[in-house]
Order: structure tokens, then sequence, then C-alpha cells
């Protein structure tokens, strides 16, 4: 695992939102049928945290467990303990048919904060962004990148990508909410 030694400071934009690059985050996908007791159990006593509904996120006290698709979840944790909590899932996995993999430097998380976060994200992901509520979740693209997104708050959404675009979705989302370019259509 690196020490992350990307420049978070060049990563920050203050137009119609806030554009910043996240601290690092520890990442860990899994991939296993969802639908099984004995995977949801493992993973509730091992993270401490219910499952989430479909496209949606359930979190507590710095751990977060993101719905990614049907076979698959997000799980961010602290970046330094990234290990330890890949050594819990296996603990409580165990005997499950499952992939576990720590994808923190393969992912890049920003924060974008604002009134007008709905309608820059609007301008180019097809998700209906008025429809999104706090802790819905939602695996989409921006323009024609892959990217996942959730509502933290009303005017607060965490996006993730792929750690070798950062700087295009840095300056696409600066592009984006650049001062008075928001039709205000989202009340």
């Amino acid at each position: 695992m690196s020490d992350y030694n990307d420049n978070v400071e060049t990563f920050f934009y203050k137009g119609e939102i806030t554009v910043e690059l996240s601290k690092p985050k520890g990442m860990i996908t899994l991939k296993g049928d969802l639908d099984r007791s004995p995977i949801n159990a493992g993973v509730i006593k091992a993270l401490g945290l219910p499952m989430p509904k479909v496209r949606t996120i359930s979190r507590k006290d710095g751990v977060q467990i993101s719905w990614m698709a049907p076979d698959e979840l997000l799980i961010l944790v602290d970046f330094k303990k990234v290990e330890e909590y890949m050594e819990l899932l296996e603990k409580n996995l165990k005997g499950e048919h499952y992939l576990l993999a720590n994808v923190s430097d393969a992912r890049a998380i920003f924060n974008l904060k604002g009134k007008g976060v709905r309608e820059v994200l609007s301008k180019g992901t097809p998700v209906n962004m008025e429809t999104i509520k706090i802790d819905d979740a939602r695996r989409s693209r921006l323009g024609q990148l892959p990217v996942a997104f959730w509502m933290v708050k009303n005017t607060e959404v965490e996006l993730i990508c792929f750690r070798s675009v950062t700087e295009f979705i840095f300056n696409w989302l600066k592009v984006a909410s650049a001062p008075n370019s928001l039709p205000r259509y989202i009340g």
C-alpha cells in the first residue's frame, strides 16, 4: 500500500459548489452472493453496521458500506486500518465464496459541497438528481467516465472515481461548477 503522496491541496476549487479531493480513505471491495445470510451476517459482525439496501449506504463511526451492485459492496474505512478490516472480514466470512480486494490506491474520492451540487452533477450524469435522498448511492458515469456517488447531506455528495482519471474528473467538476453556470432548476 502506498503512502498516498498525491498533493490534495492542488485539487480544491470553489465555484457554485466546493470541489475538494478527500483525504485518503481505505477502500475494500467485497464481491459475493449478498443474498446469502452467512455473508450478510459476516459483514455485519465484522463492521458493526447493517447491510445497505439496494442503491444506498450504511455508515457509522467512520465506517461506510456502499451498495455497488447486486453482488458487490464498497467498504470505506480509515486508510491506516484497511488490513485490519480485511482480516476481520476474512475471519467472519470463512467458509463462504467471496472476493475481497483492497482498492484504496486505485480510487479517489471528491467531496462536493453547496446548494448547487445536484445541478452540477446533472450536467454529466444520467441519474435524476432530484430523486436522490440522503444515503442514496448510485454507480453511474460523469460524462463518459465511470463514477459512483452518494448523498451525505442535501448539499453534500461524495464522488468516487478511478485514481487514473482524478485530474480529468476534477477539471470536469470545476468547469461544471463555474460561477453563474447553474440554471437553478432543481429546488
